[in-house]
């Protein structure tokens, strides 16, 4: 698992989440992607975003809906890749909830860098019931999820 949010800040009311990745040149997992110019892959901007849009999508479910629902990427409506982004970089990202409703959530998102827009996206939330096998894999969420919330 790679993770390189570090930090993200909720408001519920306005449906609306920000936070900030750091991705470092050196990261072995990009080590071809491109030699003499590492550049972030365009899945690695849409992994980021969703990892913004999902606590969002999760927050809106409970107050708004009052259901304790877990988001997963269930669909990119649609995806513009205005730059390339060189690395080392840090992103900023931003999720805005369209569209509530109890199976799924429609998020605008957006990844700049240096102030200029690099990404813009749709992307739609599937908000599913926890299965008792991911109660390891929800605890470890919870603790990074805190860790991003606590760095905002």
């Amino acid at each position: 698992m790679f993770e390189f949010i570090q930090s993200i800040s909720i408001d519920v009311a306005a449906g609306l989440a920000q936070g900030k990745a750091l991705v470092p040149a050196d990261q072995p997992l990009l080590a071809d992607h491109f030699p003499g110019r590492p550049l972030l892959p365009g899945s690695w901007l849409i992994e980021l975003a969703a990892q913004i849009a999902g606590p969002l999508a999760e927050e809106l479910a409970k107050q708004k809906l009052n259901l304790d629902r877990w988001a997963l990427l269930g669909m990119i409506r649609d995806a513009k890749f205005l730059l390339p982004v060189s690395l080392p970089v840090t992103i900023n990202l931003f999720a805005k909830a369209e569209r509530v409703e109890s199976s799924s959530i429609s998020l605008a998102v957006n990844a700049e860098v240096a102030d200029q827009t690099v990404m813009r996206a749709q992307l739609v939330m599937m908000m599913v019931e926890a299965a008792p096998e991911w109660s390891e894999a929800i605890q470890a969420r919870e603790t990074r999820l805190a860790r991003w919330k606590g760095m905002a």
